[in-house]
């Protein structure tokens, strides 16, 4: 079977005047075969809550263990071969899941089964599960892993006993005319565990909160935390909060951005660690001085606290993934 291409990692920071530049541009290096032939790459890391945004370290070079740091999150991706095994595991963590390429399965307690697709995302709540590729190609899936709660103190003994399914709040309305329409609604996939601890669906459809922009972007909120440990054990659904483009203090966002066609930019920064993946279509980021960098299908961006706009300069929309973590500021 042929190997899949490297994946391209652009990472931003600042030179010596406090300008916005490009620090690295190239294959992600820390690239990990595992057992049944998974291929695992660490993109980015943190280890504390707000995260460090002004460090010369690449982080993508840290040992590639699955739980990440406590405070901290692990960003990386990995591609399951056509035919591989799966293997049953958890983590305490909120995982922020994007199918890039290829399909899947992820199979759950008593056999529960979730299949997903390019361009599908998930939100996961320290539940049980396996990732099982049944296909024909590989699949590739982006994670950004958040540090999470363990088990509550006095619920059930400090079981693994959760708040099961909740019913799924209706598209958010857009104008007739929104040109970002013409890219299909997100499916969100949510999962939690039921009163026996067993990992379940929370929700599964279109990601609800959808919001069209002055320039005609259209936001869509995926989920988000507001501490760290993130909460994992709520009935809450984090994607219909009311969000502000920085996430809450000690907090995260994530959300997709889909950009129409011939959309010109605006410069603007967050004191965040931004974990990108260019889901769909090709665009353009401008930094300080009119610097560029052209992102395409599949490429992935690390965005340490930079000056920077979104231009589509292409004639198709290009739908953008973020998962923005609290930074900490300039001292």
């Amino acid at each position: 079977m042929a190997e899949e291409p490297p994946i391209r990692r652009i990472v931003t920071g600042y030179d010596r005047d406090g300008k916005s530049i490009i620090t690295m541009d190239g294959p992600a290096p820390n690239r990990n075969v595992r057992p049944h032939g998974t291929v695992s790459t660490v993109i980015w890391g943190t280890d504390e809550t707000p995260c460090e945004i002004w460090s010369e370290e690449d982080f993508g070079l840290r040992e590639n263990v699955v739980q990440p740091p406590p405070r901290g999150s692990w960003f990386r991706i990995v591609e399951f071969p056509a035919g591989g095994p799966g293997r049953m595991h958890r983590t305490d963590t909120v995982d922020y899941v994007i199918c890039m390429a290829g399909e899947i399965d992820m199979e759950m307690d008593d056999g529960l089964t979730i299949h997903m697709k390019a361009g599908d995302v998930m939100v996961q709540q320290g539940t049980n599960h396996s990732w099982i590729n049944r296909g024909d190609v590989t699949c590739r899936i982006a994670f950004g892993l958040l540090d999470g709660k363990t088990a509550p103190d006095g619920r059930m003994g400090g079981s693994m006993a959760g708040p099961g399914a909740q019913d799924l709040t209706p598209l958010w309305d857009l104008p007739e005319d929104a040109a970002p329409q013409r890219l299909p609604p997100i499916r969100r996939v949510v999962t939690t565990r039921d009163s026996d601890g067993k990992a379940v669906v929370m929700m599964d459809g279109p990601a609800p909160r959808r919001e069209l922009r002055g320039r005609g972007n259209l936001s869509t909120l995926i989920w988000g935390t507001d501490q760290t440990p993130a909460e994992i054990w709520s009935d809450e659904d984090f994607g219909i909060r009311n969000s502000d483009i920085p996430p809450p203090p000690m907090g995260s966002w994530f959300r997709i951005i889909d950009y129409p066609a011939r959309m010109t930019g605006r410069m603007h920064r967050t004191d965040t660690l931004d974990y990108i993946v260019c889901m769909r279509g090709e665009i353009d980021m401008e930094l300080d001085d009119g610097a560029m960098v052209h992102m395409n299908e599949g490429d992935v961006m690390i965005q340490q606290g930079t000056n920077h706009s979104w231009i589509n300069n292409g004639d198709e929309p290009c739908r953008v993934a973020f998962m923005l973590i609290d930074g900490k500021p300039q001292s």
